[in-house]
């Protein structure tokens, strides 16, 4: 659950023991750096929605990459079409990307 709701909803964030934890997460949360910068097209009305999502953040670039990631101006997302794990995954982005402004 996202944080924001879970203080709404007065939900304490839980964790799952050290030893049932999947052994190669990165817990970091500096960004990846790609070294393949493809473009990505998107559907003009999803890339219009996205841009207006994160707004005062701007979006200037679709890349394709490996994994979603949000870094300065620059979007990079694994495919164009995207599944509903896909757009759940890049909204929960957003909404830590614009917490922390």
């Amino acid at each position: 659950m996202h944080p924001r709701y879970a203080a709404i909803f007065g939900i304490e964030n839980l964790e799952l023991n050290q030893h049932y934890r999947p052994k190669n997460t990165n817990s970091s949360s500096a960004p990846i750096k790609s070294t393949e910068a493809e473009p990505l097209t998107l559907n003009k009305q999803l890339f219009t929605d996205i841009k207006l999502s994160v707004q005062p953040m701007v979006i200037n670039s679709v890349l394709k990459g490996s994994e979603m990631q949000l870094t300065d101006d620059k979007l990079t997302l694994p495919t164009q079409q995207l599944s509903a794990n896909d757009k759940r995954a890049l909204w929960a982005l957003m909404s830590k990307h614009l917490d922390n402004l």
